[in-house]
């Protein structure tokens, strides 16, 4: 069985522009078995930005691990 440690990790900036308060966002660091497997690092900016929510940190894991993810939704 393979051990994931998932570090969540966020960033921010300041932005001196008109129209744009700062940037968040939103990454992670993941392991297995101690070695680092995935570094989805943030990068934030005032216009785009890189970030990854936990859902689509937990579909790049299962990707890493060889698994396909099929979503979908019920109305």
């Amino acid at each position: 069985m393979t051990y994931i440690r998932i570090e969540w990790l966020s960033a921010s900036t300041d932005c001196d522009q008109a129209g744009c308060s700062g940037g968040y966002s939103e990454g992670a660091r993941v392991y297995f078995d101690g070695e680092l497997a995935l570094d989805l690092e943030p990068e934030p900016s005032c216009y785009g930005r890189t970030s990854y929510d936990q859902e689509q940190v937990f579909g790049l894991i299962l990707t890493k691990l060889g698994h396909s993810l099929v979503e979908t939704s019920y109305e």
